[in-house]
């Protein structure tokens, strides 16, 4: 096959249809999602942190965590336009999928604008840069107000690309320029760190006519890509300073502790997924595994097709490299940039995520350009029938992307639409139990919950947590106890199940134990600064258990000085209580004062002193959630140990 020539450079005009009318089909592509409302992680990141409403906690936003309470991601530029953004709004989620959509129409603007900077002509430009508007994997990181840290990195990830692209050799300002989008592209997310090698693929596709190999191309791009090498060193400093890690999350739960072979076997495994999703995503889902995807090893069949399917791609990229550097950029485009998320190097947190998977589809556009070329000689029956195709195709896409975005409207809605589409996920096993609970049916919850935790291979912190403070309140705490116990096998460096175990073992009245557990996590676990206040808290109930009453007191003396706990009840019940144990009346009325400022009106006026609260009072031990409708962690069937919990408010309901 012979080059075709690239057509003359485009005129204004053109070019500027070329970049506006892609831009606009995303903006009408992706208009129903401003009835969106938060979903899954919005609500923890966005609607109930504090730090990003407004701007009045600056550092927070800046030089903190990226998860509220967790030391595991640190995007301080997504963090800051949600910031920004509710001290203009307030809470509106139509603003916040607003400023989203627009987001996604910049993004889409570039890529226009990237591929004509690489020599492609007008109509290849819009129909790349038109398949990335409406392309249905695009759902979850626009619809989704927390996608936006993919979108961001995005945006400056690719201005990057196209400042890199103005000038045959970058000079000093455009290598600062490169720098600081980079530097922003990585405050939004980490898939920033592959921008080294994407300028190697841009050049590679740039310089198509020319004979230069691979080794010429990576020496006159050194200044490049030592800038953007610095730059991603850099962030990973301020990083490390601000997480105490370089990497923050941990492994997805299944490839805990694989080993690295059989860990390259599920990166394998992965690569038929993404083309799948890339050129036909008429399958999507919220979650991917480990029930949609299973980690296979070695033995597995599927595991070797996977890897001579890795093996043809990069055959195609060598044959591609010559005739069609086009299709031979799409390859390595989508090797460079998905490399983070892959598996290869390192697990990662997800075993697939569509979200993911935003930059990397950049990769379809870059085949447009070929496509073009490829349908440019032949007869005018063949280029109506390609552009009827082309239409349809893009229209086809549009459909998906319209009907797939209200299952971001919220998380009931997402948590309907995988019972609809994959019920075998862990997700819809657990959402199935927190109903049963929260309608006081535990009893038929339990066996969803503990379905749900045995596909999770009992590494999902947040079910773990929530199945251990239900069985803990329904005075089970022998089966958050095994499931701790797994937990802890499963993750031995994990603090929050030995946390949650020095609980259980607490209530069964294993009290030096308790003590033990929770001064280990304490001490010993990495990153345990951010449990302080509940291993303070273990600690402190049990020196108090055990009659060491000045050792209880420091220990809620220094819980109380925690911010987040400061506006918890328990504590302050505590303190109430070794204040009236230690004679002190006034202190004691004072610390129950801000107990009662902390609870529901209807629990509150039930909490008296004297008589002084049991050790095994619910207000007091902190094991549960409270819920203003009279009920405790939404379980129907304990709100009765509150009351009976206080002699003196034998017989009172709460209002």
């Amino acid at each position: 096959m012979t080059i075709t020539p690239d057509p003359p450079r485009p005129g204004r005009r053109p070019a500027a249809a070329a970049v506006l009318a892609p831009a606009l089909l995303a903006v009408l592509a992706y208009a129903n999602s401003l009835a969106n409302g938060y979903a899954i992680d919005d609500e923890p990141i966005l609607a109930h942190n504090a730090v990003v409403h407004g701007l009045g906690n600056l550092r927070g936003v800046l030089l903190g965590p990226y998860w509220p309470n967790e030391n595991a991601l640190y995007r301080p530029v997504t963090l800051l336009t949600l910031a920004v953004q509710w001290a203009v709004h307030g809470d509106a989620p139509a603003a916040f999928h607003a400023v989203n959509v627009l987001l996604h129409a910049g993004v889409t603007a570039l890529v226009a604008v990237l591929l004509l900077r690489l020599g492609a002509g007008p109509l290849a430009a819009a129909l790349g840069a038109a398949v990335f508007a409406v392309h249905p994997v695009h759902v979850e990181a626009v619809s989704n107000v927390i996608g936006r840290a993919e979108v961001l990195a995005a945006l400056f990830y690719l201005a990057a690309c196209v400042v890199y692209l103005g000038a045959p050799r970058p000079g000093p300002g455009r290598l600062a320029a490169i720098a600081g989008l980079l530097l922003l592209s990585l405050g939004s997310k980490e898939m920033g760190v592959t921008l080294p090698g994407a300028l190697v693929v841009l050049d590679a596709i740039r310089s198509r006519h020319e004979r230069a190999g691979p080794l010429a191309i990576l020496r006159r791009n050194a200044p490049a890509i030592a800038v953007s090498v610095l730059t991603v060193a850099a962030y990973l400093l301020l990083r490390r300073a601000v997480l105490g890690a370089v990497l923050g999350t941990p492994p997805a739960p299944n490839l805990e502790g694989l080993g690295t072979l059989d860990r390259w076997a599920m990166a394998a495994r992965l690569w038929p997924e993404y083309l799948r999703l890339m050129l036909w995503p008429a399958d999507l889902s919220a979650e991917w595994g480990p029930d949609t995807l299973m980690v296979p090893t070695w033995r597995s069949p599927l595991a070797w097709l996977s890897l001579g399917l890795m093996l043809a791609l990069i055959f195609a990229a060598v044959r591609a490299w010559r005739r069609q550097r086009w299709v031979a950029g799409a390859i390595l485009w989508l090797a460079a940039t998905v490399f983070p998320v892959a598996q290869i190097a390192f697990p990662v947190g997800v075993i697939l995520a569509e979200r993911t998977l935003y930059l990397p589809s950049v990769c379809v556009a870059l085949l447009a350009p070929a496509l073009v070329a490829a349908v440019r000689p032949q007869p005018r029956e063949t280029r109506q029938l390609a552009g009827a195709v082309a239409a349809v195709l893009l229209a086809l896409g549009a459909y998906r992307t319209w009907t797939r975005t209200p299952a971001w409207a919220s998380s009931n809605a997402l948590f309907n639409s995988l019972v609809d589409e994959h019920p075998e996920v862990w997700r819809v096993d657990w959402r199935a139990a927190e109903l049963l609970f929260k309608a006081g049916r535990g009893d038929e919850g339990v066996p969803y919950f503990e379905r749900a935790l045995r596909k999770t291979g009992y590494g999902q912190g947040l079910m773990v947590q929530q199945y251990t403070r239900w069985m803990l309140l329904a005075g089970e705490p022998q089966r958050a106890e095994a499931v701790l116990r797994q937990a802890i096998r499963r993750f031995p460096d994990a603090p929050a199940p030995r946390l949650y175990l020095a609980q259980a073992r607490y209530d069964q009245g294993a009290f030096r134990e308790a003590l033990a557990l929770a001064d280990g996590a304490w001490h010993t676990v990495p990153h345990g600064a951010g449990w302080e206040g509940d291993a303070r808290h273990v600690m402190a109930l049990a020196y108090d258990t055990l009659g060491r009453r000045d050792s209880a007191a420091a220990q809620n003396a220094a819980l109380l000085r925690l911010p987040g706990w400061r506006a918890r009840p328990e504590g302050w019940f505590h303190q109430a209580r070794l204040r009236a144990l230690a004679g002190d009346t006034a202190g004691a009325r004072a610390a129950l004062d801000s107990t009662r400022a902390r609870l529901p009106a209807g629990y509150a006026a039930v909490l008296r002193i004297p008589p002084i609260p049991s050790l095994q009072h619910p207000a007091l031990l902190g094991w549960v959630d409270w819920a203003p409708d009279g009920r405790v962690g939404g379980l129907r069937e304990i709100a009765p140990r509150v009351r009976a919990a206080d002699p003196v408010a034998e017989g009172a309901r709460p209002q």
